[in-house]
């Protein structure tokens, strides 16, 4: 009899652990398990991707924007939603808004009726709590794919949840051994399944078309990643502007979408960088722009893992990527990519190391193509060892 496994997640929009959970949903023998998938939001990118023996679960009725226009008991819930949102950044400790608005809407949500061998929430967060609090099953696990330590969640208000958690997966080691370290009751609960990176597909889909926006006959610099304060993006400007007063003939393309574009734009038109730093919006196939990219840069604060820098080293990009704590998991600096400073004159100079000592570009380049390229498919073994034991 096959096992019933639940996966929640917010929605399959372009990202990191979006990205891991359809490649971990392509491994999974689906002769052997019953897998659903409840989508806190519906018509994500990466929907596409998620194969056909996955049963997608109906959204839960509050957060469906078809069901929820008409009652009153919907619109309470969203009005209280919306206030407490607002006290909350007035308040001296600030919660996460996860924290807020599922702490708002809790007694709405329906719990789901199917009894589970297994729920997986694969993110912090509103995940985390529906698993924990509207979901049965015999065991339940609840990844955490972020720089958890450094988030604004509150860790005694999230223990509520997670000593409810059978084991709590951390995507690297960083995130494994700074969440074992919140708490005595955490240190045999945290176990490692790093994000699962499949080279042979992204080869196959960086092969699908051609970079048509990049100049050839300049150097094009890549960076993917939302446009939020995390991804550092205000520094990556600020290093355009330098590379622009100092000469060099390039074009900056970023990959992504998110709530910083409007601010980030106006700094680009501020420093005259509109032919120089260009936001592509999303994209489904990041990997044809990786590909073909002369330089990848990372200026991210900080990462869960570093799947975008993972996926560029596949492709054997010349990397430059800041300090952000797991990047030593991923490149070894100065061999196979460069680890810089989180300050702008360190990535400057990161940069323009590759644009002056062709001989060391040359170096990286001969590592990458004689390395086996990441992979992280042999992950699915711990998966199925966390869901057997």
């Amino acid at each position: 009899m096959k096992k019933k496994l639940l996966f929640v997640i917010d929605s399959l929009t372009i990202g990191g652990a979006e990205k891991s959970l359809v490649s971990l949903l392509n491994l999974i023998d689906s002769s052997k398990y019953e897998i659903d998938l409840l989508l806190i939001k519906r018509g994500g990118d990466l929907e596409k991707y998620v194969p056909s023996y996955i049963n997608i679960l109906p959204v839960p009725k509050y957060f469906s924007s078809i069901e929820n226009k008409l009652t009153f008991e919907n619109l309470y819930y969203r009005i209280k939603t919306s206030l407490n949102l607002r006290v909350n950044n007035y308040k001296k400790n600030v919660l996460h808004s996860e924290q807020v608005v599922f702490k708002s809407i809790n007694k709405i949500i329906s719990p789901l009726n199917k009894m589970y061998d297994v729920a997986i929430a694969y993110s912090q967060g509103m995940p985390t709590y529906l698993v924990v609090n509207k979901v049965k099953a015999s065991k339940k696990l609840a990844w955490i794919n972020t720089d958890y330590v450094n988030t604004l969640y509150d860790k005694e208000l999230d223990y509520k949840s997670y000593s409810k958690i059978d084991k709590i997966i951390a995507v690297s080691e960083h995130t494994k051994s700074s969440v074992s370290q919140l708490r005595e009751e955490y240190k045999n609960k945290v176990d490692l399944v790093l994000d699962i990176v499949d080279p042979k597909m992204i080869d196959k889909m960086s092969l699908e078309e051609d970079a048509e926006e990049f100049d050839k006959s300049l150097v094009n610099i890549l960076t993917v990643g939302r446009l939020v304060t995390a991804k550092g993006y205000e520094k990556a400007i600020e290093v355009a502007k330098l590379l622009k007063h100092a000469g060099y003939k390039f074009k900056w393309f970023s990959i992504g979408e998110g709530p910083e574009r409007k601010k980030l734009q106006k700094l680009i038109e501020e420093y005259e960088l509109q032919d120089y730093f260009i936001f592509l919006g999303k994209k489904v196939n990041p990997y044809i722009y990786m590909r073909n990219c002369d330089i990848y840069v990372q200026t991210s604060i900080k990462e869960g893992f570093g799947l975008t820098v993972s996926e560029a080293k596949i492709l054997k990009r010349p990397i430059v990527c800041t300090s952000f704590p797991t990047a030593k998991e991923i490149i070894q600096n100065e061999v196979d990519g460069l680890i810089v400073e989180y300050d702008i004159e360190s990535i400057y100079n990161g940069v323009k190391k590759y644009l002056d000592e062709k001989s060391f570009k040359e170096k990286v380049l001969k590592k990458l193509d004689s390395t086996e390229p990441y992979s992280s498919v042999n992950q699915i073994n711990n998966f199925y060892n966390l869901i057997e034991s």
